[in-house]
């Protein structure tokens, strides 16, 4: 077993746990040169040091297991900018809801919660699961493609039938009122409230949703179905964004 050692000596000088090298050799990141048939003990090369000092650096880094195994198939700088601009995108949007929630400790959002009826409503969509780094993107095409290829009688908006964050994924619909529409939202009694500008981004328009479930819980009324976020504003056009947040009710 020549330029072979034991795994645990392996470990002391990589300064990795015999569990983090078991793990990334099950994840196909750094197998063992060699595996004792009868013992399975496993055995690497010192010359696989270089490739575990840079795995528990990306790893102290935060990249996930299948990118450092994709980093290590085919290495670049380019790989690693782009994590970092990943990683920068994460801490802004992450500073982002810190700053909100100082606010809301100083003084909560002010949204004035009403209810009406509304009229059963034609029309087309698209359905996709997708996060809050994804989100906005995902909004902003599809609305672009559907206006373009309908003739929309209304506001477009969005329907969300679950929750979107960092681990859930919706699913979200996005939606085009049109006359011959093959989907149709139902009629009946809604609460709503109006964003505008700044309440209209992450995360301060979670108020706006947070203002209508706690309207209804103290109402003593029922959210029954998806949220809808309705787009009042043509951002082309310059307009300041007005965003209505309507929620069925029972």
């Amino acid at each position: 077993m020549e330029n072979l050692v034991p795994i645990g000596q392996f470990a002391a000088a990589s300064r990795l746990s015999l569990k983090a090298l078991r793990l990334y050799d099950e994840n196909g990141l750094l197998p063992p040169a060699r595996v004792d048939p009868e013992s399975g003990y496993r055995y690497y090369r010192l010359q696989q040091l270089g490739q575990a000092t840079t795995i528990r650096l990306l790893r102290r880094a935060g990249m996930p297991l299948a990118e450092i195994r994709a980093f290590m198939a085919a290495p670049s700088a380019a790989q690693l900018e782009e994590y970092e601009r990943t990683l920068l995108g994460e801490l802004a949007d992450r500073r982002l809801v810190l700053r909100y929630l100082r606010r809301r400790l100083k003084e909560a959002p002010m949204f004035q919660v009403q209810t009406k009826q509304v009229e059963a409503q034609p029309y087309v969509s698209r359905t996709k699961r997708v996060r809050v780094p994804e989100l906005e993107a995902f909004i902003t095409q599809t609305i672009g493609e559907l206006w373009k290829a309908n003739q929309p009688t209304g506001s477009a908006f969005t329907l969300y039938h679950g929750e979107v964050n960092e681990e859930d994924d919706g699913p979200v619909e996005v939606g085009v009122p049109t006359a011959d529409g093959d989907k149709r939202l139902p009629a009946g009694e809604v609460a709503f409230t109006i964003a505008t500008g700044d309440q209209c981004r992450f995360p301060d328009i979670i108020g706006a949703y947070d203002a209508v479930a706690r309207w209804a819980k103290e109402s003593g009324r029922e959210l029954d179905g998806s949220p809808r976020e309705i787009y009042h504003s043509d951002p082309d056009a310059g307009e300041e964004s007005r965003f209505e947040i309507a929620w069925p009710i029972r």
